[in-house]
C-alpha cells in the first residue's frame, strides 16, 4: 500500500534546485524555504556545504527566505532548553522571513533553477 499527501493536486510538481551564496560566497548552513501562501504550499530543504538545495514542489509562485540553522540552547534551573537561530555572518535577518527577504521563484516546467545571492 502507498500513502502520501498532495495528489489532489492541480499543478504538476517539478524538481528545483539552485545555490544560495552571501556577496558571492557559498552559505555552507541554514534552511531555504519556498511558500505559496495561496495554494497553501510551503516547502523547506537545507543547505549543504556547497550552497545547493534541492527541493520537490508544485508550479506556482513562491516567497522565498533562508534562515540559518536552529541550535538548543542549555537549560537552566528555570528555563528548559530552547531552540534558536544560530549566530551566522552570512545570512542576514531580512532574509529570515519571505515579508522581508524580497526573494521570489517563479516555478514551471521550463523554470527550475534558482540561485540567490544575499546581500549586506
Amino acid at each position: 500500500m502507498i500513502c502520501g499527501c498532495g495528489s489532489g493536486d492541480k499543478n504538476p510538481r517539478y524538481k528545483v534546485s539552485g545555490k544560495v551564496t552571501y556577496q558571492g560566497q557559498p552559505v555552507g548552513e541554514g534552511t531555504i524555504t519556498f511558500e505559496n501562501p495561496d495554494a497553501g504550499q510551503v516547502n523547506s530543504s537545507p543547505l549543504d556545504s556547497g550552497g545547493t538545495y534541492t527541493l520537490d514542489v508544485p508550479a506556482g509562485t513562491y516567497k522565498v527566505s533562508v534562515a540559518p540553522p536552529l541550535v538548543e540552547t542549555k537549560s537552566t534551573a528555570d528555563t528548559p532548553p530552547d531552540l534558536v537561530p544560530k549566530k551566522v555572518n552570512n545570512i542576514p535577518k531580512k532574509y529570515w522571513i519571505q515579508e522581508t527577504a524580497g526573494l521570489s521563484a517563479e516555478v514551471a516546467k521550463d523554470k527550475r533553477s534558482f540561485d540567490f545571492d544575499l546581500r549586506p
